[in-house]
């Protein structure tokens, strides 16, 4: 496999997550990142970004040395070792700096003799309050809810985190599932310890695994130092599984004889090390569904879902809806009408908090303090995004019929898994799902039927 070759083999692997990755090789070169990044950099669209020292902005290669250098992962003459890195820090591209959190690990590939770290960026949640960033959790406060049944529904979750029962967060892209594992986590008796969170979706199984478990020196082409996995680095504290549905069936294996036995090894050892930490799941599909397909492990279901909680979308929280636009419209000092508030009560939503945050963005750039915004406004900034959206909810037509689905190869599992990611982080909009993944509505389409995911 060739540079070239292998560098669209990564991206396509990477694009659809939703937080800003990148692979970068030892002399600080970019092999290839993600849409999300220059999103979340805030540089124009198609900005293709070649070094580290030279992010946009950011000087992220300078990040990672001092980062290196704080945790003692230093070689004998001062360099940085390839080692996991996990730290937050503040980009002050833009007024207020924007509060990250930075993860850096080894990428074992093969047929590659260079050593490539993955750099994930992500905001950082627990600096980011309700105002800037609506979700309706914030670690570390009370958590809160206008509407009742979704109240209980947290307060039952706060009674499961503080027992240790394991718990399985369910609901539609943009709920605020993540957001609420963390405040959960800060919440509960481990709130001290690590919080560590796996996206399921983003990374190939052997990655994956080396991931979650940690590898022994040797143990695959590229494994050049031991590495702890996520399982130890979460001792003491939680680990979130996002999106878990995407794990490959091996993976879900070894998760599920860990779990039940309450030990794991890392890859290529022997050494029997023990798992002590509370695990959240998040997922946005009926996991109960592909257990009844034969897609996702029932021994390793109910390992994971002591309790289920089921969050409900923004249409379904009015409430909350008000007090959130309340706290944004004191927090920019933009008033909106009654019939402007009515207009967003109105809006299905189909993309939740996340969607909101967005419509809100919009509308914060197009006023100004003091600024009166009514219905036409409101529906402008709503109408403007659409063009080529969907649901975030995917079934299966012969699901949808009652007829049962034909198996999927391994292959075609990985595929619908990357399509189901791309869309989710897109709000489901088609269009630019296609563009993240590097093809055409038509194609993509023709990929959607051929894999039975449409939408409702």
């Amino acid at each position: 496999m060739n540079a070239k070759t292998l560098a669209e083999l990564v991206r396509s692997l990477i694009q659809p997550n939703r937080d800003g990755v990148m692979v970068i090789d030892d002399q600080g070169r970019i092999v290839t990142h993600n849409t999300a990044l220059v999103e979340l950099l805030g540089q124009p669209h198609g900005t293709r970004f070649e070094s580290a020292l030279r992010l946009g902005p950011v000087n992220l290669q300078r990040l990672l040395v001092r980062a290196a250098i704080a945790a003692g992962e230093q070689d004998v003459v001062g360099r940085p070792r390839w080692r996991a890195l996990d730290f937050r820090a503040e980009l002050d591209f833009r007024d207020p700096p924007l509060p990250v959190r930075i993860t850096s690990s080894a990428l074992p590939l093969p047929a590659d003799d260079r050593q490539l770290r993955l750099v994930t960026i992500l905001p950082d949640l627990a600096a980011t309050d309700i105002a800037a960033d609506p979700g309706g959790f914030t670690p570390g406060s009370p958590l809160q809810s206008a509407d009742a049944h979704c109240q209980a529904r947290l307060d039952h979750a706060l009674r499961a985190t503080s027992a240790g029962t394991r718990l399985l967060l369910l609901g539609e892209t943009g709920t605020g599932k993540s957001l609420l594992a963390q405040t959960l986590h800060a919440s509960g008796g481990r709130g001290t310890g690590p919080f560590i969170d796996v996206h399921c979706a983003a990374l190939p199984e052997l990655t994956m695994e080396s991931e979650l478990f940690g590898h022994a020196r040797g143990a695959f082409p590229g494994a050049s130092a031991e590495r702890a996995g996520r399982l130890e680095a979460a001792a003491g504290g939680t680990l979130l599984l996002d999106e878990v549905s995407a794990m490959s069936p091996r993976l879900q294996g070894a998760l599920q004889r860990a779990l039940s036995e309450g030990r794991f090894e890392r890859m290529g050892e022997n050494r029997v090390r023990r798992l002590d930490a509370h695990i959240i799941s998040t997922c946005s599909l009926d996991l109960r569904q592909r257990v009844a397909g034969g897609r996702f492990r029932a021994d390793l279901y109910h390992r994971l879902a002591g309790v289920c909680i089921l969050l409900p979308p923004l249409r379904e929280r009015p409430g909350d809806l008000d007090t959130i636009v309340e706290q944004w419209s004191g927090h920019n000092r933009i008033a909106i009408t009654e019939a402007g508030r009515r207009r967003l009560r109105e809006h299905p939503w189909p993309g939740n908090f996340r969607e909101l945050r967005n419509r809100l963005e919009t509308l914060r750039l197009g006023a100004s303090p003091g600024s009166r915004l009514g219905e036409t406004e409101i529906g402008a900034a709503l109408s403007s995004h659409q063009e080529g959206a969907m649901s975030n909810t995917f079934l299966d037509p012969d699901l949808a019929h009652g007829d049962a689905p034909a198996p999927f190869s391994p292959e075609e599992e990985q595929e619908r898994e990357t399509l189901r990611a791309a869309l989710a982080a897109h709000n489901g909009n088609r269009s630019q799902a296609a563009r993240s993944l590097g093809m055409d509505r038509t194609t993509l389409w023709r990929k959607l039927h051929r894999l039975r995911l449409s939408s409702t």
